[in-house]
């Protein structure tokens, strides 16, 4: 049974994101279009580039590079299908579901095998899987990252690993995070060793970038790491009125680029304008960094939540007991470093959230295991009872979304 555990656990996650996705719920555009264009310029041999969402001007660098090409791949394969698209995502969102118990079993035995259940059907992971956006493939990689990190591998794990989160940073370029959160915990733990450890890493790594990097030289002729996008998001979460207030908050004017052409100074305009806001309005902005840690943990979606409810108190437990426990420790100066970059500089939402609910979901449950470990039988009667709290919550979702955002308005958080 334990030998065939992996493969039952993968056949549940891909049926559940399988059944989901053949529900065809409506999905939100969001950047997909971008995404989808870029794709199909590959595919028409007009290289990496998006124009149609930005008035005829060319951004050649704007997106991370692996989605578009993933895309194109599928494309290129079987055509412009985003159920095709969706497919092969839940394959790859149930292989995430094995690495989070395959992680388990190295940080909490006892218990791997509920998180990996629970990361089969957990419902924002299985959604995800629906989009036609970024969150499933670098959910993966990330996850994949740390369980080649964790997971004795010999002289190959660094190098495996580096290369892991070379592939998540350029799938989105906050994957870079956890290149410092391994640097952090292998020199708390192993002092000389761990920083040559972390080296090997980083080079690792950096032979996964610095090809695109060195491309996007080419094309440009200036340093570009990733993407060009990242000063436009600093710009728009740094503001008098940010962004992520407004409903219509994240468009350009064809003014401006007309006023500034070059898609490199308008990245490093944008970053000038969200670093002086920082410095020129400190009040308003730590208010700015205080909401956006609100938003991240907001349970609404816009509705309610369920799943992240649940796991939550449990999360927090885990957290609480376990954070510098072995290799837990790695998990927790990822979501650190990560909650820091997206409430101190970026916008906080709870899509920046998704792809870290796996680690949430060991931790959970280590929480969990730990709770029926001291208390016994007791302690799932306090399980079912969260549970059942959590149903009514979820049963009565309208009306505690309105009490929430009558709370907010009046503390103007929203």
């Amino acid at each position: 049974m334990k030998g065939r555990l992996p493969y039952l656990l993968l056949g549940l996650a891909l049926a559940v994101r399988l059944a989901y996705v053949l529900q065809d719920y409506p999905v939100p555009p969001q950047d997909t279009s971008d995404y989808d264009e870029i794709a199909l310029n590959l595919l028409r041999g007009e290289g990496f580039v998006a124009r149609e969402n930005w008035f005829g001007f060319e951004l050649r660098s704007w997106r991370a590079p692996f989605y578009p090409f993933f895309l194109a791949l599928v494309y290129g394969t079987c055509g412009h299908s985003h159920l095709a698209v969706k497919v092969v995502q839940a394959a790859v969102g149930a292989g995430t579901a094995v690495l989070v118990w395959g992680l388990g079993r190295r940080l909490c035995p006892q218990a791997a095998l509920a998180a990996g259940l629970f990361a089969a059907v957990y419902g924002p992971l299985v959604a995800s899987a629906n989009e036609v956006m970024s969150e499933t493939w670098f959910t993966f990689w990330l996850v994949l990252a740390a369980w080649l990190l964790v997971v004795p591998r010999g002289r190959l794990g660094p190098w495996l690993g580096g290369a892991a989160i070379g592939l998540a940073a350029l799938t989105r370029p906050v994957g870079l995070l956890l290149w410092p959160a391994f640097a952090l915990t292998a020199l708390w733990r192993r002092g000389r060793k761990g920083l040559g450890r972390s080296l090997w890493v980083g080079l690792a790594l950096g032979a996964v970038v610095l090809p695109w990097t060195a491309r996007n030289y080419l094309v440009h002729g200036a340093w570009v790491p990733i993407a060009t996008h990242g000063g436009f998001i600093a710009a728009r979460s740094n503001a008098p009125e940010p962004a992520w207030r407004q409903e219509h908050g994240w468009g350009i004017e064809r003014q401006f680029f007309e006023q500034i052409p070059s898609e490199v100074e308008r990245d490093r305009h944008w970053w000038q304008q969200g670093m002086a806001f920082i410095r020129e309005h400190p009040g308003a902005y730590l208010r700015l960094a205080g909401e956006r840690f609100l938003r991240f943990w907001y349970f609404f979606q816009p509705e309610y939540n369920f799943w992240f409810t649940l796991l939550l108190p449990f999360f927090v437990a885990g957290l609480w007991r376990r954070w510098r426990a072995g290799d837990f420790l790695l998990l927790s100066a990822l979501i650190g470093l990560s909650l820091a970059c997206f409430c101190l500089i970026l916008y906080g939402s709870v899509r920046f959230r998704l792809p870290l609910e796996p680690f949430f979901i060991l931790f959970g449950a280590a929480g969990a295991q730990g709770l029926v470990g001291r208390w016994g039988r007791p302690a799932w009667a306090v399980l079912a009872a969260a549970a059942a709290v959590n149903l009514v919550l979820y049963w009565q979702g309208e009306a505690l979304r309105s009490l929430v955002l009558e709370g907010l308005h009046q503390w103007h958080l929203r």
